[in-house]
């Protein structure tokens, strides 16, 4: 894993080592093993490095010499070394062992159509000196961020994170409409960025920059083929892909353990991780001192695998890690769950540099309980023969946190609040009913929500994470069974679980759903929360130069004083606000 920033333009002739030198320093924890610097006449790549294959080989930037093009490159290719058997019998010449290399080989062979041979999590930058074009890439589901944003001279300035391109130089100007769009959410949706002058690549896309023109092409979706297959050889296809999925990132040159959180995906990846690992593989676990968690079913799961398991229980005053999680994320994301994933992969990285885990997969098998809530009341609805003109109303309110009106109540100035962009952007996707809530899901709360938690907790102790359920060959399987396959009335993920309780006994796999997220209204009930809620979200709080005081603190006396615990998620979010602006907006 790795940190990419570079520049392309007129700029480069100008940009001075140092200002380059503070650019790589904020990716660090990206890349704490090695670092690197490619210059051109318009164009400098730069690089901070997690050794995970290929270690004394791999180094970042690379150039091909011959070509004259050159990578940098953050993530990693599994099916590199097919690729690169391919490519030998193509009469290429390889001078390392790195996916690194591949990649640039590919490109090589196969231009712009090389994304259609990568099985991996990916964001790259080539650079063809001759066509003095710059070709960026980023994988099918968003594993890998890339943020870019020009400069005055229309100077392209790409980074896998923003803090990069704004210690580049890069004046950051708010974007409120997307402030707006996290109210709704708890996330900045995965098409744009909390600044309006800074964007992100989205999932599955590629671009060219050439003659100071930036063209987007998007390279990959998740198409409509129903497959029809018997419940039984579902299962057995299931259960081969995600076994041939999990082999192929239990590939590196390090140690890689797993995190387990005792829940059916988490324990899923373990059990098949543990089959391609020659020792005890080492998987970790957090919980939280006084409160209900999952470490007693993580334990059993670890004792029925046998992994070499690690715990940590966290203390329920966090408040200096919130604030060191928030300031790393470089915009606002209100996730229950920083929290543990965060905690975690600092365990993790404590013992390996690589851990599997099991995001995507609620999203994959419908795990998810406003999928079959949604399913039941649409049932109800056409029995009753009733008009529906919204039919997507009870999942737009199970998801938002703060509704339409409640944002128009809440803000000064009513031009920045959105008509509603789940609405909007429900509109925008093929399918109907279920299949397109579950479009939504994969496209945009996964990787604006989950995948970049995901990222940026782990980067920040310098841990890779791998998702074996976001294989895309799975996904596109997956996707296309049918619903009954993923879900029923009263549950989802019915399929994952039936292969599960092959492993694992029924009490375990059959349990109710817990899930990985902090106890936040227990939390925020405390003592030491509640003094950290007032003092951050008082009289000179930041974010009432925008929002109205009044509503912000009518929703902590709700919570505070009248015990409405349907306040909680509110409050948490704002708190995140407050807190990201005092971090980022000095």
């Amino acid at each position: 894993m790795c940190g990419i920033f570079g520049i392309i333009g007129e700029k480069t002739k100008s940009y001075t080592d140092e200002s380059l030198k503070s650019a790589l320093n904020s990716l660090s924890k990206r890349g704490p093993d090695d670092s690197g610097i490619l210059k051109f006449n318009k164009c400098v790549l730069s690089q901070t490095r997690l050794s995970i294959v290929d270690i004394s080989g791999g180094h970042q930037p690379m150039k091909d010499n011959e070509k004259n093009i050159a990578i940098t490159f953050n993530g990693e290719i599994y099916n590199y070394r097919e690729l690169k058997k391919e490519l030998e019998s193509k009469r290429y010449n390889f001078s390392t062992n790195s996916d690194t290399e591949v990649i640039l080989k590919s490109y090589i062979e196969y231009e712009h159509k090389c994304l259609d041979y990568f099985d991996g999590m990916f964001a790259f930058a080539i650079w063809d000196e001759d066509a003095q074009s710059l070709f960026l890439a980023r994988d099918r589901f968003g594993k890998k961020p890339l943020y870019y944003a020009f400069d005055n001279s229309g100077s392209l300035y790409i980074a896998s994170e923003i803090k990069a391109l704004l210690a580049a130089g890069i004046r950051g100007e708010i974007d409120y409409e997307a402030i707006d769009n996290y109210l709704t959410l708890m996330y900045i949706p995965p098409w744009k960025s909390v600044y309006k002058n800074i964007f992100t690549l989205p999932p599955a896309h590629s671009a060219i920059f050439s003659n100071g023109k930036l063209t987007i092409t998007k390279y990959w979706s998740l198409s409509d083929k129903p497959i029809s297959v018997s419940y039984e050889e579902a299962k057995q296809t299931i259960k081969e892909l995600f076994e041939a999925s999990v082999k192929k990132r239990m590939v590196a040159d390090v140690e890689i353990g797993a995190l387990l959180s005792g829940g059916v995906d988490s324990t899923l990846v373990c059990a098949y991780a543990q089959k391609f690992s020659s020792h005890p593989l080492k998987t970790f676990s957090v919980g939280y001192e006084g409160y209900i968690n999952e470490l007693p079913y993580a334990e059993e799961a670890s004792k029925k695998i046998s992994t070499d398991h690690h715990t940590l229980q966290a203390r329920s005053d966090l408040t200096h890690e919130l604030e060191k999680v928030i300031e790393y994320m470089d915009e606002p994301h209100a996730d229950s769950s920083n929290f543990p994933q965060h905690l975690v992969s600092q365990l993790a990285a404590s013992k390996v540099k690589v851990a599997l885990s099991g995001d995507g997969a609620d999203e994959l098998f419908m795990g998810y309980g406003w999928y079959w809530k949604y399913w039941n009341t649409r049932k109800i609805v056409r029995l009753k023969n009733a008009l529906f003109s919204n039919p997507f109303k009870e999942y737009i309110k199970f998801i938002s946190i703060f509704s339409t009106s409640e944002r128009q109540n809440l803000w000064k100035n009513l031009d920045v609040v959105n008509e509603d962009i789940i609405s909007n952007a429900l509109k925008n996707l093929r399918n109907n009913g279920v299949q397109k809530i579950n479009l939504f899901d994969l496209t945009t709360y996964l990787p604006g929500l989950l995948l970049t938690k995901v990222d940026r907790t782990s980067m920040m102790h310098s841990l890779e994470v791998r998702s074996p359920f976001l294989d895309y060959q799975l996904a596109e399987y997956v996707y296309n069974l049918p619903m009954k396959y993923k879900m029923d009335k009263k549950s989802g993920k019915i399929i994952l679980k039936d292969i599960l309780s092959e492993i694992m006994p029924k009490e375990f796999v059959y349990r109710r759903k817990q899930g990985f997220g902090a106890p936040i209204v227990a939390w925020l009930k405390t003592k030491r929360m509640r003094e950290f809620v007032y003092e951050k979200l008082g009289n000179d709080a930041r974010i009432y130069e925008f929002l109205k005081k009044s509503e912000v603190q009518r929703y902590i006396s709700e919570f505070y004083e009248k015990d409405n615990v349907t306040a909680q998620q509110k409050i948490w979010s704002l708190l995140c606000l407050e807190l990201w602006f005092q971090k980022h907006q000095k």
